[in-house]
């Protein structure tokens, strides 16, 4: 436990002004990206779907950002031959996929699309004349149908031509596969978002939906006790999903960060071996080595014990209340007024909170990882992210370079990097 408090001072005393920084810039630009997309939507919804992931992607850079700040603090994870653009690059472009889980899970990718929505039917219905049957390909609608399906499909194929020559290109066509992944990636979950939700409206118009509903007021009506015991483990689960599945959440996603591996176990990143050819099979052989290094993240929850993680997720909880009780005691030292004032200075004083609550989340998720990886018997490890393989081997997941020889492994075994997170402040 000393270890642990030393860890999380250390942290917070090296590295608050920077965790501050980096949550406030990538804020910013999520906001005026945000904007951006939105009037360019207004003229053009395929130029604002072309602008909107870039959003949600400068909210993944800054938390992989914060993660790898505090990186070489953490005694168990640091890593000497750690840090530089090549880290951070890779580690982004691993992250993307879960990150953009994890954003929709939270419903972060669905506000920010109604965000942009607004205002591009705005801009358009202003450029219309307020006659919103002149809106025409504008206004920011996006829904299932060719031009999402378009748009997810030409990002897939850009992003497998890059991965598949990445070795001949030059490296800041790194930017270019980035972008690619993020834009294929946000089409993908917003297709599947939209998909569920029409799945869903349709089960709720279903004649068995409406009986079931019936039947429950019934119940609630008549046997109040039952009703009771349903409300009750309705609470119950969401302070599970509040004290439990969140912070778990959160030291997953800082092992996909620092590269979590097994100390043991071989590494999936020999799937196909050398007779692994083409563009389809080096995208599935990176997918697979992200999957590894998500699988050994998601080990971190139980490896550290049950009183590690129980210790963590009480830290966690006290996070989350001090968050809440600051916010509400701003709010009340600022006083009552009118709709217009709040419009602007909600949201000022939110993010102002946030970025004092941020570094510490971060610590307190770095430090408990860190804990997990200095227990002998969870038989993890992490190494650099983006390190160059030795002469003869290979490694797909810096920068999804596929090239020619057999595949190795790096380090103990696999890797896989990531990083997550939007500013995840609901969550």
């Amino acid at each position: 436990m000393s270890q642990a408090l030393r860890t999380f001072g250390r942290i917070i005393a090296r590295h608050w002004p920077a965790l501050m920084a980096w949550y406030l810039g990538g804020e910013a630009l999520h906001r005026v990206l945000i904007e951006f997309a939105g009037f360019v939507g207004g003229h053009t919804t395929l130029g604002g779907l072309l602008l909107l992931p870039l959003a949600v992607a400068a909210r993944l850079v800054s938390y992989v950002a914060m993660y790898l700040t505090v990186r070489p603090s953490l005694p168990h994870s640091r890593r000497e031959d750690a840090g530089g653009i090549r880290e951070f690059g890779s580690a982004t472009l691993a992250a993307i996929l879960p990150f953009f889980a994890f954003y929709t899970a939270w419903g972060l990718l669905d506000a920010d699309q109604i965000e942009f929505f607004q205002i591009a039917f705005a801009v358009a219905l202003s450029e219309s004349g307020n006659d919103a049957t002149q809106i025409g390909d504008r206004g920011g609608v996006i829904s299932i149908g060719v031009l999402p399906v378009t748009v997810l499909v030409i990002a897939l194929a850009a992003r497998v031509l890059l991965t598949r020559f990445a070795a001949r290109l030059p490296r800041w066509t790194i930017i270019l596969a980035t972008y690619a992944e993020v834009l294929w990636t946000f089409m993908l979950f917003t297709l599947v978002a939209r998909w569920w939700t029409s799945v869903l409206d349709w089960f709720a118009d279903r004649q068995a939906v409406g009986w079931l509903r019936g039947f429950g007021d019934w119940f609630a009506v008549n046997l109040e006790p039952i009703a009771a015991v349903w409300e009750g483990t309705t609470w119950l689960v969401g302070i599970l999903v509040a004290a439990l599945i969140v912070p778990a959440a959160w030291i997953t996603v800082a092992g996909v960060i620092y590269g979590t591996t097994f100390d043991s176990t071989p590494a999936f990143s020999r799937f196909g071996g050398g007779a692994a050819r083409g563009a389809v099979m080096s995208v599935a052989r990176t997918l697979v080595m992200r999957l590894e290094g998500l699988w050994a993240a998601v080990t971190v929850i139980w490896r550290g014990g049950p009183l590690l993680f129980g210790a963590y997720a009480l830290a966690y909880a006290a996070w989350a209340l001090a968050e809440q009780a600051g916010t509400r005691g701003v709010l009340l030292l600022v006083g009552g007024h009118e709709r217009w004032f709040w419009a602007g200075v909600f949201p000022l004083i939110t993010v102002a909170i946030a970025a004092v609550a941020e570094p510490l989340r971060v610590a307190i998720v770095a430090t408990a990882y860190d804990g997990v990886i200095g227990r002998p018997r969870s038989g993890l490890d992490t190494r650099p992210s983006g390190v160059d393989a030795e002469p003869g081997e290979v490694v797909v997941a810096p920068l999804d370079v596929e090239q020619e020889g057999a595949v190795g492994v790096v380090g103990k075994q696999e890797g896989q990097q990531d990083a997550v997170r939007p500013r995840l402040g609901d969550a």
